[in-house]
This record gives structure tokens, C-alpha cells and sequence, in this order.
């Protein structure tokens, strides 16, 4: 009944969940399982089914804790089920250091809690052994979701192939990211790693090939079109070589063309330098970093 309700609110907001979507949350919200995984490429709305839930069960009587292994996805998490969601990485800190400045959530934790972790697949067998340890210990419930296809973490993982064979999951399959139905088909053969993906993207003009340099005048060409034109883009390479080149020559472009001066400068851990106006990406997880 809870979950009707929220279906129900939900489609009055504004957002109505496909068939799909609809049974994953209340598969998720019935079970009655203290852990349980749920399984879903990317573009499959999980969370946005994850608001739903998150209604669902706050109706009921209880409270839900969004966790992620990155800021940016816990961020994704927080505007769709509310400010009690953080990373993986702060609840791990809390628990491991016996942090006198436990924050508020992870004190709140208790039976009534459901404690979702998004995206899953990336984050570490042993983190995600430890936060659900301290879960299930204050007698709350862990709800998994991810993509076991997806990019692993950068440490020990994989575990949730494993639990979806020794516990099996429920599953998410109807990308709706995209508006033609061939994209979302193109983007499911990719994961698979079925050759017809690579050959539509060929197709639509998606994958140009050329020797090294000409590859690299091109993603730079690419990616400074687009940041001249207000849009977010990235560069991605395969070694730290090519992305410290990479790196330089954006950098080298930007004072070219800025029209202040670079002011003081800094080494960093790659020997390439920074100033004001550059765009720096962190390695170290630390929120303490001050940034303006």
C-alpha cells in the first residue's frame, strides 16, 4: 500500500515510472531481505526509481541513507531522495577511525533505516563489505545498486557478480535515456560487448580513426570546440604521457589566449604546472582540499 501511495505521488509530481522501474521498487521495498541487489545499465532510470523508493519508505515509518563511492554520484543521489546521502567514503571513514565527529546520519542509522548504495560496481569489495557489516549491525537494510558490467573499482572488486549468482538480483533492462530507441539498443550491445555496437557507432559517424598524432590534433581540436562553445567535454587518454601532453598544451593555450596574468605557480605530482583559471582533478580523496 505504502508503495502504491508513492507511485501514485510520484506520477502527480510529474514523474511516472515505467513498468519496469515500478517493480523494481517494489521488489526492493517488500522483499523483506536485509541486503539485496538490484542490477541495471546505465540510462535505465534506477535512480530515479530510487526517489520512489526512498518515498516509499519514509511512508512506511522509515528513513533512507544515499550512499555513493564518488561525490558526483552521491550528489545525483541527494537531489532525487534527500540530504541524508553522502559518499561510501565518509561512512567507511567513520567507521574505521571511530571519528569523534560522527556525522548526524550515520548516528541515525538504525532498524528503520534503509541504506541504498548507488553505483555499486565501483566501489571496493572491502568497503562495501565494512559499510554493510556496520548497517546491518545498527539493524538496518542495505539495498545495492549497480551495473556488474560497468567499470570495476580501482581496487578489489567484482563482488557483485558474485552476489548476483549465489543470491540472484532484481533487474532493470529498458534504457530510457535516450530518445531514439536505436541509441539505447547501440549503448546495451556495447556493454555486452557484441561487435554490432562498434559498427553502428561507426556509422553515425561516433569513431574516427587516425595515427597517434592525428588522433591527438583531433581530441584536442574536439575538446577545445567544445569548451569555446560553453559546453562541458573532457579528454581521455591511455597513458600518463599522453595525458600530461594533453594537459600542457590546453594549459599552454589558455595563458596564451587569458587576459590576466597566470600569477603564482605550483608543481604538480606530474611535474606540469598550475595557476588560477586552471581546472585541477584530484587523485587524493580529500574533502578537506579548499577550493573557491
Amino acid at each position: 500500500e505504502d508503495v502504491s501511495t508513492a507511485l501514485l505521488e510520484s506520477i502527480a509530481n510529474g514523474v511516472d515510472l515505467n513498468a519496469g522501474q515500478r517493480q523494481l521498487v517494489r521488489d526492493l521495498a517488500t522483499s523483506g531481505a536485509r541486503v539485496q541487489l538490484a542490477l541495471a545499465p546505465a540510462g535505465t532510470g534506477k535512480t530515479t526509481a530510487m526517489r520512489v523508493l526512498a518515498l516509499a519508505w519514509a511512508t512506511a515509518g522509515g528513513h533512507v541513507v544515499g550512499l555513493a563511492p564518488s561525490a558526483a554520484a552521491a550528489a545525483v543521489l541527494r537531489e532525487e531522495i534527500g540530504p541524508s546521502t553522502d559518499t561510501l567514503a565518509k561512512l567507511i571513514h567513520s567507521v574505521r577511525t571511530g571519528a569523534a565527529a560522527v556525522p548526524e546520519w550515520v548516528s541515525a542509522i538504525g532498524p528503520a533505516t534503509l541504506v541504498i548504495i548507488d553505483e555499486a560496481g565501483m566501489a571496493g569489495t572491502i568497503d562495501l563489505a565494512d559499510a554493510i557489516e556496520f548497517v546491518l549491525a545498527r539493524g538496518a537494510s542495505v539495498r545495492l545498486l549497480g551495473d556488474d558490467q560497468q567499470l570495476a573499482a580501482i581496487g578489489a572488486g567484482g563482488v557483485l557478480r558474485d552476489i548476483r549468482d549465489m543470491h540472484g538480483a532484481v533487474t532493470l533492462a529498458h534504457v530510457i535515456r535516450f530518445t531514439d530507441p536505436a541509441e539505447g539498443a547501440a549503448s546495451l550491445a556495447l556493454r555486452d560487448g557484441e561487435p554490432a555496437a562498434i559498427a553502428y557507432y561507426t556509422d553515425h559517424q561516433r569513431i574516427h580513426v587516425g595515427d597517434l598524432t592525428t588522433a591527438i590534433d583531433n581530441a584536442y581540436t574536439a575538446w577545445a570546440t567544445d569548451q569555446a562553445a560553453g559546453r562541458n567535454a573532457i579528454m581521455l587518454a591511455p597513458t600518463r604521457d599522453l595525458a600530461v601532453e594533453l594537459n600542457s598544451r590546453a594549459r599552454t593555450d589558455r595563458l596564451t589566449t587569458c587576459a590576466t596574468s597566470s600569477g603564482r605557480e605550483v608543481t604538480l605530482g606530474d611535474d606540469t604546472h598550475a595557476s588560477a583559471g586552471d581546472l585541477i582533478i584530484t587523485r587524493r580523496n580529500d574533502r578537506t582540499i579548499r577550493t573557491s
